[in-house]
């Protein structure tokens, strides 16, 4: 079984894509694969729109940004390192929360887009002129994450780039206790 993952931290969007990094951000946000970047390290900077201290939110494994994707921990960088390396792509990060600086987090780009609606069952319509979907009730495959007979752990769906997860993979970070996501059953 397949799950869409969730971010459920809170703040919400507490950083800032930097405007003096050298890679789009889009690029994390839609997860589009970004080539010649080994060793890059992204800068993010303080959106100023989050009272939560900095104490409490570097206990959190996953962060969302403006324009710039997501940031996971050290502990969830290793789990995705240990069980998935290929199937993302990881940058370190800097950033710089209520005049505090972090280099602890890395930032997440899901770039594997694969098909995983079953779209016999999933509500939906088509733009006549784009070929995008707009779902009102999706459904995910059952079958693994694959693609020309690799398996994948985690992906983007190519329906609408929401990021999927395989079974096996929520059960690791489900029992590695990763905090601030969740799982929803499509």
């Amino acid at each position: 079984m397949n799950y869409f993952l969730e971010v459920k931290s809170k703040p919400n969007l507490p950083f800032k894509y930097s405007l003096t990094n050298q890679i789009n951000g889009s690029y994390l946000a839609v997860g589009k694969f970004i080539a010649d970047a080994e060793g890059t390290s992204l800068i993010y900077e303080d959106a100023e729109n989050s009272e939560v201290a900095y104490e409490s939110l570097i206990t959190l494994d996953v962060l969302t940004t403006v324009g710039g994707g997501i940031l996971i921990s050290e502990r969830f960088k290793k789990l995705i390192e240990a069980h998935c390396k290929t199937d993302v792509q990881l940058f370190e990060t800097a950033f710089i929360y209520k005049e505090q600086k972090n280099t602890s987090y890395f930032a997440l780009n899901v770039f594997n887009k694969v098909d995983c609606y079953d779209l016999d069952q999933s509500v939906y319509s088509k733009h006549p002129v784009d070929g995008s979907y707009k779902f009102s009730k999706t459904v995910l495959k059952t079958g693994p994450l694959e693609e020309y007979s690799y398996q994948y752990h985690i992906v983007r769906s190519a329906e609408n780039n929401k990021i999927v997860v395989s079974g096996q993979l929520k059960k690791i970070l489900e029992d590695n206790k990763i905090n601030s996501i969740g799982f929803k059953k499509g």
